[in-house]
């Protein structure tokens, strides 16, 4: 027992030495230790056989008194035993006492105390042993409780448990961790279980474990704590599952040292299996949406074509996609577009039937070939190039209107997720671009309207140069409503128009064609811009084919060369202000602002003149060139204006070009944009 125990243990005897008797017990005690004494006395003076052990009845009453109140009932009866002896036993009053009688009555007294502490150290250990057999059956109680509270909470874990002492020996195994490893545990050098049989556990990797390098090893050597490992189990009934395993040493209450281990593991097979599947599902669906992304761009025929082509072949990851398209007759493919190879040469036409993408079109089904080279086809880079190849037809409302498909020039083996993602994209490619065949026929026509509502060619007039710019915007391929127009008046003046009307569509066409056409007639007859778009006003409000929403604004100018410079007359009906451009540089707004027409009766409209002399450009414009979202309109207006400062005194078409780079070229438009230079030469 080491020296900090005993002290414990003699300190423990010491308060059970002198730890209070219940009353009763004490002050019978201390009652015996008066009365038996005295009955000692009574009977070593009454009884002559007693006279040569006269010490023996006090010792007896001593014994007796310290049985029933311990120490302190034995002290006092040492105590009263003493007395008496002295008083009856010893010469009587008025008698001395001898030194043998002193030594007499000390050793008495010794020897009581000395029986007196033995008896009550006696009673006092066996007092603690009873109830340190107590304490140790009721811990052994609680031991045995908690083991079988843990012993069922291991059991209940849906996890398995694993506890290993400080040589390696499995202690505890819950249901759950015999389960995942059964038959049994691995021996550490060389997987086999206890019946002969083994798993192997590998690392993510591949890689196999060595001899003390499992979790549950190392934690016991090193006293590593590991944490979400993972390990693959190939068991011996060919199953394979992955363990996420979690280990820690457990070491001694006093000191720092490893007496066992714990290890942690749970099944992690499924949840990996529902991540893989989830990642795939997440990836088709990334795969449809950068499909459908391309279907909803808005491009052309041609350019959403080869960019679906492209998406398409990243998708799969193929080396090649290609799109053909049924002709008119129904009876051909002709080869659209190829991405990823060179085809060497022209697209040629393939009928219904023959070769790989004539059959998908006459059997309206998918191909799969895992080797291409097993198939005829019509294009040999197909089988000279490829190897493998996978093709679906292009359905809209029921009707085949082409055949799609990749390759790839490494065998591969097309998974069931490839021809889904194929047939789906094929789908969207085939409404897609439906769409957008439709599209670029309705934007064709709109512009063809709107450019028959203007000249052809800009006529040549003596001394003046005349430059023009028409930029449509129409993101639904509707025809705008900017339009310009050059025109004689037959007394040797132009007129010169620049105009916007509101919105978009068939009505705005109505009312730009009306102005289109009424202009050049009313220049006839109005020698005055402000008498032309007063009477352009009347005109307007009057057509029954004009909506009150529509309305129109108009910069009429009059254009006079003399042998001076050129005079222009202008006048703006809520029109932006053309800009002039002085030879030297200097940008400067000019005209009044006027009423809008197509709107209300009685506009106000103002006639300026402007002189321009050699060099001097004149350019107006629609709202479309200076009005821009990322911009504003003064932000605009400033970009304008320094960039007209550096073109001066080059000529109108350099102006128009430096317009259209610098200006439309890039940024995308917000609207429609019409622009004419008049400049003095």
């Amino acid at each position: 027992m080491s020296e900090r125990a005993h002290s414990l243990a003699q300190r423990s005897l010491a308060r059970r030495l002198w730890r209070p008797l219940p009353a009763r017990e004490w002050l019978v005690g201390v009652a015996l230790a008066f009365v038996l004494p005295a009955i000692a006395a009574a009977l070593i003076t009454n009884l002559g056989a007693l006279d040569r052990l006269p010490a023996v009845p006090f010792f007896l009453a001593v014994v007796v008194a310290t049985s029933v109140g311990r120490l302190s009932a034995g002290l006092i009866a040492t105590i009263v035993s003493g007395v008496l002896i002295v008083v009856y036993e010893l010469p009587g009053v008025g008698g001395t006492l001898s030194l043998d009688d002193v030594v007499a009555v000390f050793v008495f007294a010794t020897l009581s105390c000395v029986i007196s502490y033995t008896l009550a150290l006696k009673d006092a250990a066996s007092d603690e042993a009873a109830r340190v057999r107590s304490e140790i059956e009721s811990l052994a109680t609680t031991l045995a409780a908690e083991r079988n509270t843990m012993r069922q909470v291991l059991e209940q874990m849906p996890n398995g448990v694993i506890v290993a002492d400080e040589t390696g020996s499995i202690i505890v195994r819950n249901g759950h961790a015999r389960d995942l490893l059964a038959p049994g545990e691995p021996d550490r050098s060389t997987g086999a279980t206890d019946d002969g049989t083994s798993w192997i556990a590998r690392r993510p990797d591949g890689s196999r474990y060595r001899p003390h390098e499992y979790p549950l090893d190392r934690s016991l050597r090193t006293g590593e704590v590991v944490i979400g490992e993972r390990i693959a189990i190939e068991r011996h009934d060919g199953g394979v599952m992955t363990l996420e395993v979690d280990s820690a040493p457990i070491r001694a209450t006093v000191g720092d040292a490893i007496v066992g281990a714990v290890t942690v593991f749970k099944d992690i097979t499924d949840r990996i299996e529902t991540h893989a599947r989830l990642a795939r599902s997440t990836r088709r669906l990334q795969q449809i949406q950068a499909v459908t992304d391309a279907t909803l761009s808005g491009l052309g025929f041609d350019d959403l074509a080869e960019r679906l082509l492209r998406t398409l072949r990243g998708i799969l990851e193929t080396d090649s996609a290609t799109l053909l398209l049924l002709d008119r007759s129904g009876t051909e493919l002709v080869e659209h577009s190829t991405v990823g190879v060179e085809t060497g040469g022209a697209s040629v036409t393939i009928p219904v039937g023959e070769g790989i993408a004539g059959k998908i079109a006459s059997t309206v089904a998918t191909l799969v070939a895992d080797d291409v080279r097993t198939y005829e086809a019509v294009r040999h880079w197909l089988t000279d190039e490829m190897r493998s190849l996978m093709g679906v037809p292009l359905v809209y409302r029921g009707a085949v209107k082409g055949v799609i498909h990749v390759a790839t020039r490494q065998p591969r083996s097309f998974t069931a997720e490839d021809v889904e993602v194929l047939e789906l994209a094929a789908s969207r490619i085939a409404s897609a671009l439906e769409r957008a065949s439709l599209s670029d026929a309705r934007s064709a026509m709109a512009q063809a309207l709107q450019r028959s509502l203007m000249p052809a060619t800009l006529p040549e007039i003596e001394g003046v140069e005349l430059a023009a710019l028409y930029r449509p915007f129409s993101p639904n391929d509707e025809i705008g409503g900017d339009f310009y127009g050059v025109f004689p008046h037959g007394d040797g003046s132009w007129g010169i128009v620049v105009g916007d009307v509101s919105g978009k569509g068939p009505g705005a066409a109505a009312v730009m064609g009306l102005a289109a056409h009424t202009l050049p007639a009313l220049g006839r007859y109005e020698s005055r811009p402000s008498a032309v778009l007063k009477a352009l006003n009347e005109a307007l409000l009057r057509a029954e084919r004009v909506s009150a929403e529509r309305f129109c604004t108009v910069c009429e100018m009059r254009v006079l060369p003399g042998p001076d410079g050129l005079r222009v007359t202008l006048c703006l009906a809520g029109h932006p202000q053309p800009y002039l451009l002085r030879a030297d540089g200097r940008v400067e707004h000019v005209g009044v602002a006027g009423t809008i027409l197509g709107s209300f009766e009685g506009p106000s409209l103002h006639d300026v003149v402007v002189d321009l002399h050699t060099g001097d450009a004149l350019i107006a414009y629609t709202d479309g060139l200076i009005e821009r979202r990322e911009l504003g309109l003064e932000a605009g207006e400033r970009r304008l204006t320094q960039l007209l400062a550096t073109h001066a005194g080059r000529s109108a078409g350099q102006i128009v070009e430096g317009i259209e780079r610098l200006l439309l070229d890039e940024s995308p438009l917000d609207d429609d944009v019409a622009l004419v230079v008049v400049r003095q030469r």
